[in-house]
This record gives C-alpha cells, structure tokens and sequence, in this order.
C-alpha cells in the first residue's frame, strides 16, 4: 500500500527580513552621530560654562561662536527629537537653553542707573591698519555728532587723510599715537583732552586722555587695542592685557573703554573686567550681539569692539554704523556721566 506523507510547508518569503539587519546598523549609526554631536556640546558647554577656555588659543577663538553654537544646538535639538531619540533630545534640549541663557541679557536693555551729569557721545573706529574711508568716517562723525572718537590701528598717512577729509575741524584736540605698521591708536574730540597714562606698557598702543568738561567730574577715555589671540603665546599676552587695563574707580572721575578689545562677552578674561566697576554699552542697549568684525572667509561676523562705561554711567544710546574699506564696524554710545 501506498503511503503518502505531507510535505512540511516551506516558511512563506518577507522581504523585510533581508533589509532588517542594514536598517538597524544605520540607526545605530545615526544614533550614534547623534550621541557624539551631544557630547561635543556638552564639553563645550562646560568649558564655556565653567570659564576654562584661557589654557590655548584654538579654546579662546571657540568661545568667540558661542552664539553660533547655541543656532547649531537649536537645530540638533530639532533633529534628535524629530528622530524620537527621547533621552538623548532632553539632554540636549537642556544643553542648549543653558547656553541660550547665557545669550538672553544681551537681547534685552537693562535698566540705567540715574546718572544726571553731561551727555558725551563716544564712537570707536578700528581704521584697518589706516584704510579706512577717511570721508566716510568724518562724514559719520559729523552726522551723529560724535564729541570723542579713539582710532584703534591709526597710521601717520590716516591722519593726514582724515584731516585732509575735515577731522580737525569738527574733532580739534587730539591724543594721537600713530604708528606705519598699525599698531598706533589715537583719541579726537571736540573738548579739550589732558593726556595721562593709564595702560603701562601693550603690545599695541593704547594712549588714556582726560575730557575737559564743565565741572569735577572729568571722564578718562583709553583708546582700546588688546593683542589678538591667535596662538597660544599671544594668546597669553591677550589675558595679560585684558586684565592689566584700568579698572574702573567708582569714588573718582569715571572711566571709558572704547576700542579693540579682540574679545566677546563669551570670554572670561573680558567679563572679569567687566564686573571691576564697568558694563558694556551694547549689552546695556540690549545690542550685544551686534557683529562688529567680519572677515570672510577668516572669521564669522563677531562682537569685538565695544565701548565699556563706569557703572555710574548711563548709557542712552547705541548703534553700530559700516564703516567702508574697513573690516570693523563704528561703534557709538551716547553716555550719560554721573
């Protein structure tokens, strides 16, 4: 007799199974980017965070991006999330809004102190090793009725081009320190000035005047120009020169920064002079994050120039003006003295 025996089914084909394998090595590859994107930011976080940058350059010119970084942690924030990678997404998420905060208060004016003595308006010109538009730079000047202007990277042949453009007639009294190869500075103003010295000894010159007004409480100016950090030996010299420049003396006659400072609020070395009496005009005007310097390709636009005021000082305007053949803006404030 014959016997039959049922075949054993033969398992029905899933083409899902062959692409199983290759759809799990790329998650785990994106979640993996992902996980190294995140821990990059966090250390960058702490560093920023914690004020550990001063030990090289390469750290000192990444704290420059700060706001750059936090735009970039906004889109991984995103990303993650959009992933459904949940854990890594908050970790993030908390990375990029402690960042973010420290951002906030240069968006938003602060209140002023109740300073009621003269009004001086103060601008800042890096002049690029004297390339600057001599007749752009006169023309603003005349326009925003500038009292005090300091002239960062100010040559001989710039003098004699911004006076050839009418400087001396709306800006008479001067403390001028020029030098060919640019690192000469120099401060013009419409009252006189009493030459003093407050900055010792700097790789760049950084000339101090008194501003001969009515009454006892005479302003000091420092034209501004601190080394830039772009090793880690001048980088070295750029802290020393942050911290060597005057502090402010709040029983006495206030003082004006204005100038280079090479230096942005994400800096340690720059906020440490800031809390010695001072505040930044721009992050009193709730502009701090306005760009100053910009060097494609070399450098992103960056908050380098700033005009910082003694404490008791008012500041009741703030702008930041193009200035042609010039790779740094005009920076201007309208102090109010105490």
């Amino acid at each position: 007799m014959a016997r039959w025996s049922e075949a054993t089914a033969e398992a029905a084909y899933d083409p899902a199974e062959d692409i199983d394998e290759p759809v799990r090595c790329r998650r785990g590859s994106v979640t993996f980017l992902l996980f190294v994107l995140a821990l990059a930011l966090l250390g960058y976080g702490v560093i920023r965070v914690l004020s550990l940058e001063n030990t090289t350059a390469f750290l000192v010119g990444a704290m420059t991006l700060t706001p750059y970084v936090v735009a970039g942690a906004g889109v991984l924030t995103l990303l993650t999330l959009l992933l459904r990678r949940w854990v890594l997404g908050l970790a993030v998420l908390v990375i990029t809004l402690s960042l973010a905060s420290l951002l906030g208060p240069r968006f938003l004016a602060e209140e002023q102190p109740d300073a009621s003595g003269p009004h001086l308006r103060i601008m800042t010109a890096n002049l690029h090793i004297g390339q600057a538009d001599p007749r752009a730079l006169v023309n603003l000047v005349r326009q925003q009725k500038v009292d005090v202007l300091t002239m960062p990277e100010l040559t001989p042949d710039a003098v004699s081009a911004l006076d050839s453009a009418g400087l001396w007639e709306v800006l008479p009294y001067r403390v001028f320190d020029a030098r060919p190869d640019g690192s000469g500075s120099g401060i013009a103003a419409n009252l006189p000035l009493r030459q003093i010295v407050l900055v010792e000894e700097s790789t760049l010159s950084q000339p101090s005047a008194v501003v001969d007004l009515p009454g006892n409480d005479d302003p000091e100016v420092t034209a501004v120009h601190v080394r830039p950090p772009l090793n880690d030996r001048s980088a070295r010299t750029w802290r020393a020169e942050l911290a060597d420049l005057p502090e402010a003396t709040t029983n006495e006659r206030p003082r004006i920064l204005a100038g280079d400072f090479n230096a942005t609020l994400d800096h340690a070395a720059f906020r440490d002079l800031i809390d010695h009496g001072y505040a930044d005009a721009g992050e009193e005007a709730g502009e701090g994050l306005t760009a100053t310097w910009s060097s494609w390709p070399t450098g992103p636009p960056l908050t380098l120039d700033h005009i910082v005021t003694d404490v008791r000082c008012a500041v009741s305007s703030y702008a930041v003006f193009d200035l042609p053949d010039s790779d740094h803006s005009a920076v201007l404030a309208e102090v109010i003295l105490p």
